[in-house]
């Protein structure tokens, strides 16, 4: 069944729940099961499929992974051969841009249970749970829209908030053809969706979703608000914020408790299951992941510059997450590395590393250097064996070490991207970096704030859409 979305034509389903994943919704007015009760909506709300593969372009795009000939070769979609070009139009007419149509399938979910839900009829659950469930879908739409107006849009700057951002339907028209939000309009929004999310969930719902992690806790709210005032620029909210969620829920694994299940293949796993698949993984806020599961679709090699950030004897994210051998011995990338994520979920959405580090760089932009430097402290001392406590010197050095520390934890999430993005709208410095198509041996080149870190809206979108040309 083909429905014309607002943007482009999709087939949508989402599955019931995350325990019947072969059982789907159909979500759209005109499918085979409408949802209108309470009880079709939390079924909805509990689909996990908003987590799984994202950011897989902006993988390709981060100019702190590389790729060589054989690597290069194996990528088996050409936009990820486009997106490691810094092509910003690597879609033509007739190809779908997939992680385009999945976040607005997502958000015409929200947008429609938010349509319907004041009036719905309870089906077999609880009344009481009717605000709830408005308040997760508020906030799923801002999670999905901060995640969006990053990828589609240039960086948030204050200083022009009227800058063309992306396209934000906030009720579900299937004819409704619109044009570009602002970016500034589009994080105002994500602010209200959040902040109206806490108002809405009751006093007992839980601050960190643990029977399904893909699901929003009160604290991956105030997780999500600290990474969007951080991007913005406004340090001080950041802050309020990171300390918030952070005050809910801090826990980290020990690295120098993990190892691989079999050191003589290291793709086949580690010995502590729950930091191979993200919904058991204890750190994360709310759950999204790149897919390095137990089959690998692409290989990544750190850049130079990474490799130099790492204490290669005593970082324990060096050891668990570089190599030179690829699966079963298919190559050997020497003298480079290679990021492995052993038969595990890469995470990428809101986690306790992550917003130690949002902490840390909030705390150094606002004169608190030496809090900075603790909040680093906290992290590393689950991520360095033998490790020695780091001591303050100056506010400059403490916020370089943050940058630095950002691109460790996060490598091989694609989050890289949007430091670099918010990096030169703060006026800071941003290389002018440079690659070579591994298959032309052409030049390339990604300066600070260039369309390369941008994935344009596809062809086919706007043909469909003339509104977003």
């Amino acid at each position: 069944m083909k429905i014309k979305y607002i943007f482009i034509v999709v087939v949508t389903f989402f599955t019931i729940s995350c325990e019947n994943p072969d059982t789907f919704l159909d979500v759209l007015p005109t499918g085979r099961v409408i949802p209108s009760t309470l009880e079709d909506f939390e079924s909805l709300l509990n689909s996990y499929t908003p987590l799984r593969d994202r950011n897989q372009v902006l993988k390709m795009t981060d100019p702190d992974i590389v790729m060589n000939a054989t690597t290069f070769e194996l990528l088996y979609n050409n936009e990820y051969k486009e997106a490691y070009k810094w092509n910003s139009n690597m879609y033509t007419v007739d190809q779908n841009d997939p992680e385009y149509i999945d976040v607005y399938n997502y958000i015409y979910v929200y947008n429609f249970i938010l349509s319907l839900v004041d009036d719905a009829e309870p089906g077999k659950i609880n009344p009481a749970e009717r605000t709830n469930i408005k308040a997760e879908a508020y906030a799923q739409r801002a999670f999905e829209y901060f995640c969006a107006v990053n990828q589609y849009a240039h960086h948030y700057d204050p200083a022009n908030p009227d800058a063309q951002g992306i396209a934000m339907p906030l009720e579900p028209n299937l004819e409704l053809s619109i044009g570009y939000s602002t970016v500034g309009e589009v994080y105002a929004q994500i602010i209200s969706d959040s902040e109206t999310a806490l108002s809405l969930f009751s006093d007992s719902y839980p601050d960190l979703r643990t029977d399904g992690n893909y699901r929003p806790g009160k604290a991956s709210i105030y997780a999500l608000l600290a990474e969007v005032y951080l991007y913005m620029g406004d340090f001080d909210k950041a802050l309020t914020n990171s300390n918030k969620a952070l005050a809910m829920h801090n826990f980290l694994y020990d690295y120098n408790t993990i190892d691989f299940a079999n050191p003589d293949d290291l793709w086949a796993g580690y010995t502590n299951e729950d930091i191979q698949r993200i919904t058991l993984n204890k750190e994360v806020f709310w759950a999204r992941y790149i897919d390095y599961g137990g089959y690998v679709p692409y290989y990544t090699l750190y850049s130079p510059e990474v490799v130099a950030l790492f204490d290669q004897n005593n970082d324990r994210r060096w050891y668990l997450h570089a190599t030179q051998e690829a699966r079963n011995g298919a190559f050997n990338v020497s003298p480079d590395y290679l990021f492995v994520y052993s038969r595990g979920e890469r995470p990428n959405g809101l986690g306790v590393s992550r917003l130690i580090l949002t902490n840390a760089e909030a705390k150094v932009r606002t004169g608190d250097g030496a809090g900075a430097i603790a909040a680093l402290n906290t992290l590393l001392e689950k991520r360095i064996s033998n490790f020695t406590p780091i001591a303050f010197t100056d506010n400059a050095a403490a916020l370089q070490l943050v940058k630095n520390e950002r691109r460790k934890e996060l490598f091989g999430s694609g989050l890289n991207v949007f430091d670099q993005k918010r990096y030169h709208v703060y006026g800071e410095t941003v290389p002018t970096y440079t690659r070579v198509a591994p298959d032309t041996g052409d030049p390339l080149t990604l300066a600070p704030g260039a369309d390369g870190y941008v994935v344009n809206v596809p062809l086919g979108v706007k043909s469909l859409n003339p509104n977003l040309n």
